[in-house]
């Protein structure tokens, strides 16, 4: 009796509701006066205007999603803007014809006896385990598998990786012969800041993983039109691998495009390029990261790296699928001393050299790769477009090493990624699109709820009140025919 009670009121509230509302076509479906034809016809109006609106509708939400941000081209004022010189990375390499002295000490210190002779093999193995450019697939157990079993030689280490590294990589001070900026010397460590990557321990200039933006330890290294010139010139007593790049990028063994190895000794290189920044409107944030596919250097919060970049996250990457696999990373991927990741041991070397995640191939990087090492990246919001124009390379009698990089002008034009559409175009157009086919307002959501809630509960007031009326005439009849039963009695 409840649910019959619901139901009719529900349906007379539903048929005021059609009867009353604002919206286009629907006050004929419910008024009788009219023929069942004519009021079919109305529904099928309904109905078609309704499909078309939730269509529209669709498809524009789908281009908001996908169609939000555009990349635009603007020009520069070389008057009043200032460009600014990229950011440098350099890491030491491995060098074959290259003494080592404080390696021949660490193998020096596996010795048991001193009736043990130096052990070339372990030396060459350490060499591509300490520097990556060295190492080569399969060099793991090709070097130490002979001297398993060995009581009278000195064998492989089977641990201890990130001591060895230590003590055999170079320092600041030990890498670095000098550092000019237009000329000018200035003291390369400290604006060269240490930092763990896949390459081992590099060092960098002007990079907010390190440092921070303009503070002390920030070179500032400003081109104009009052000072165009944007010179570079590193000179370093150890074999060497330069890279330019953006401020928020790490050097990484998979990208390779700006990398410029300065090897042998003697070596001069110069090299020229240009720079193209890119501007953000502020409402570029607003939207989410998929649309614009990119990530802001701030938004990374989830990486140890300071700072969010392609190569972060591609360093992180290659680390998770280590440790996925082998249970364990490399010891290049320690990234700081609060780092508690397990570090692998000779065993855990010999299962990522196996599975060919040492030095891995640069599809690890590419979106339709199906064999599980895919490194799903966006790039930064704020990377420039920096572009090699030409290279130079002399060899020099000297026993160090030179890389000269310069801007060759300064940039005329930058991009700038600018919002499409905007939440507040969202809410314009749905309106419009629910105005034009179903003539629907803001005050027809007020009246929908109105009529399902204020008017819904006087129905039921009103219902109750006639059932109690309908309850005491009914009493009442009773009464009466009693009475008359007990006169003619």
């Amino acid at each position: 009796m409840v649910v019959v009670k619901a139901f009719r009121v529900l349906y007379r509230i539903l048929v005021d509701y059609c009867s009353n509302c604002s919206l286009a076509g629907v006050g004929y479906i419910s008024n009788r006066k009219y023929h069942w034809t004519e009021r079919l016809f109305w529904m099928a109006c309904v109905l078609f205007a309704w499909t078309g609106s939730y269509m529209l509708i669709n498809t524009y939400m789908e281009l908001f999603r996908k169609d939000a941000v555009s990349i635009v081209v603007e020009n520069l004022d070389p008057r009043k803007d200032i460009a600014h010189f990229p950011s440098v990375g350099v890491c030491e390499m491995g060098y074959t014809k290259q003494q080592y002295d404080a390696l021949q000490q660490v193998i020096d210190g596996l010795r048991t006896t001193e009736e043990m002779e130096y052990n070339y093999d372990v030396e060459e193995f350490m060499l591509r385990l300490i520097y990556h450019n060295l190492y080569n697939y399969g060099s793991i157990k090709s070097y130490c598998a002979m001297y398993k079993d060995c009581d009278d030689c000195v064998k492989c280490p089977v641990e201890g990786y990130p001591r060895f590294s230590n003590a055999v990589r170079a320092n600041c001070s030990q890498l670095f012969d000098e550092c000019r900026w237009n000329g000018k010397v200035f003291d390369c460590c400290r604006y060269f800041r240490p930092i763990q990557t896949t390459m081992g321990s590099c060092f960098l200039l002007n990079s907010i993983q390190t440092v921070s933006k303009y503070g002390p330890q920030w070179l500032r290294m400003d081109m104009s039109m009052a000072s165009p010139k944007g010179e570079l010139q590193l000179n370093f007593s150890r074999a060497t691998t330069a890279y330019v790049q953006n401020e928020e990028d790490i050097p990484h063994m998979l990208l390779t495009t700006l990398q410029f190895n300065q090897m042998p000794e003697g070596y001069a290189g110069k090299i020229y390029i240009t720079a193209q920044s890119i501007a953000n409107d502020p409402l570029v944030r607003t939207v989410d990261k998929s649309v614009r596919r990119c990530v802001f250097p701030d938004e990374g919060t989830d990486h140890r790296y300071a700072k969010y970049s392609y190569s972060v996250c591609v360093t992180e990457c290659l680390k998770t699928a280590q440790i996925k696999t082998c249970n364990c990373c490399h010891h290049n991927m320690l990234l700081g001393k609060n780092d508690k990741s397990p570090v692998c041991g000779y065993d855990g070397l010999n299962c990522l050299d196996q599975r060919d995640l040492m030095f891995p191939q640069t599809t690890i990087m590419q979106p339709w790769r199906t064999n599980g090492l895919v490194c799903d990246c966006f790039p930064s919001c704020t990377e420039h477009e920096i572009r090699i124009i030409g290279r130079e390379t002399d060899m020099e009698a000297r026993t160090g090493r030179s890389v000269l990089i310069k801007i060759m002008s300064l940039p005329s034009q930058r991009y700038r990624r600018q919002i499409v559409r905007e939440d507040i175009d969202v809410v314009v157009s749905i309106g419009g699109i629910l105005g034009l086919f179903t003539g629907a307002s803001i005050l027809s959501l007020v009246e929908f709820i109105y009529f399902f809630t204020v008017r819904f509960g006087s129905y039921v007031v009103t219902e109750i009140k006639e059932e109690e009326s309908a309850d005491d005439e009914s009493d009442e009849h009773d009464k009466q025919d009693n009475r008359k039963v007990l006169h003619h009695g």
